[in-house]
């Protein structure tokens, strides 16, 4: 009965947020698609799912928030997300879980005396959305920073949107990103009926969530390319003009294709330092 409960409830949920998505034009008709299959994938395997759905939730409105000046600024194709970004951001999170439903069953309070290695899937997976939601805040609205960043590889001044600029506007709003998801996780825990510590949780978010967003920018500075456009005075990805000028990085790894090494990257650490503060 009670998996009949999480069943319907995962596919409900995870049916709203697909459609809210697609009507809002967020998501493409695929992306939409996408993003049912991972949000019932992740609610269903535990409560801890609706972190995937408080990043969206906050992703969303910070995508949104201001779009028409940073269009100004970056050569973007919309806001709109396909299959392939909403896999990036979400599938390592379902692998995560879905290790931990096969291995070690309901979800359980994050004690490595107690179980091991349900608290080291558990860390993982906040690492997991801290960092998605630390680089989105950073990149979505470290861009309306009134100062240019500069590049986290050599330091000097890049146009506002390079890939692997970083500012005090950008670390601020990573710091937020993953201490949102850390308190989303406590309040998960605590409303599940976990033992759960608020201090604890907030910290380790925004240190994986800050990491993983460093993470990301080097891999941007150094992986993915980086032009500006003199023409039409904006970034962009491709040099398809004369008139576009390299800023940074190689043309080895695209946005999306960063943002799943980071998070990959990321997992991995919280997997392994989640024992130095969970203690």
């Amino acid at each position: 009965m009670e998996l009949l409960k999480q069943t319907f409830l995962a596919f409900a949920i995870a049916f709203l947020m697909a459609w809210r998505g697609y009507k809002r034009k967020s998501l493409s008709s695929n992306g939409a698609m996408a993003a049912w299959l991972v949000g019932f994938c992740s609610i269903f395997c535990g409560m801890r799912g609706f972190l995937l759905l408080l990043f969206y939730l906050i992703g969303t409105k910070a995508t949104k928030y201001k779009a028409t000046l940073k269009a100004q600024l970056e050569d973007t194709e919309g806001s709109c997300r396909g299959p392939g970004q909403v896999l990036a951001c979400s599938i390592i999170g379902i692998l995560i879980q879905t290790i931990h439903f096969i291995y070690c069953g309901k979800e359980r309070a994050i004690d490595f005396e107690e179980s091991p290695l349900a608290s080291s899937l558990a860390c993982a997976l906040i690492a997991h959305h801290a960092t998605n939601l630390a680089d989105t805040l950073s990149s979505e609205l470290g861009i309306l920073s009134k100062s240019d960043p500069i590049l986290i590889t050599s330091l000097r001044r890049v146009p506002r949107g390079t890939n692997g600029g970083i500012s005090l506007t950008g670390l601020g709003c990573s710091v937020l990103g993953g201490s949102l998801i850390g308190f989303g996780a406590y309040l998960i825990d605590t409303l599940s009926g976990l033992d759960a510590n608020p201090l604890t949780h907030v910290l380790f978010g925004i240190l994986l969530g800050t990491t993983g967003s460093i993470i990301d920018s080097v891999l941007g500075a150094t992986l993915q390319v980086t032009y500006f456009d003199e023409e039409k005075k904006v970034i962009s990805s491709i040099s398809a003009k004369e008139n576009a000028k390299w800023i940074a990085g190689m043309d080895t790894l695209s946005n999306t294709q960063v943002n799943l090494v980071s998070v990959m990257i990321t997992s991995a650490i919280g997997f392994y330092v989640g024992p130095l503060l969970f203690r």
